[in-house]
């Protein structure tokens, strides 16, 4: 599908934790504003938010990655045009005009 940002967006996570299937995690906090999203810590120690569903949630601290997940966001402008490619507890994969991909809050954009 089609989009293009109704409001711009900069990520505030210059070091996006990235999970493979088997990856082991410490879990934290969950996101209040995107429920379905949980703070977690890899053994190297980088941290980040991922979706609960590409998690197996072993105890009320510990998990281990059960898909492959990165968390890098996409930076962009208004009246930029992308196209999302995969969509999960109110944010969008997208990708955009220069080729460049990362996720992106689903109230950033409208589809077109």
């Amino acid at each position: 599908m089609d989009y293009v940002a109704v409001s711009s967006h900069k990520s505030k996570y210059p070091d996006p934790i990235c999970l493979k299937p088997g990856d082991a995690v410490t879990l934290g906090r969950r996101d209040a504003e995107y429920p379905g999203w949980i703070w977690v810590t890899s053994p190297s120690g980088n941290e980040g938010w991922a979706p609960e569903s590409i998690l197996q949630i072993d105890t009320a601290q510990d998990g281990v990655a059960i898909g492959d997940y990165t968390a890098r966001e996409l930076n962009t402008q208004v009246g930029e045009r992308l196209s999302g490619l995969n969509e999960l507890e109110g944010w969008l994969w997208v990708e955009n005009e220069k080729g460049d991909s990362g996720w992106v809050p689903k109230s950033t954009v409208r589809a077109t």
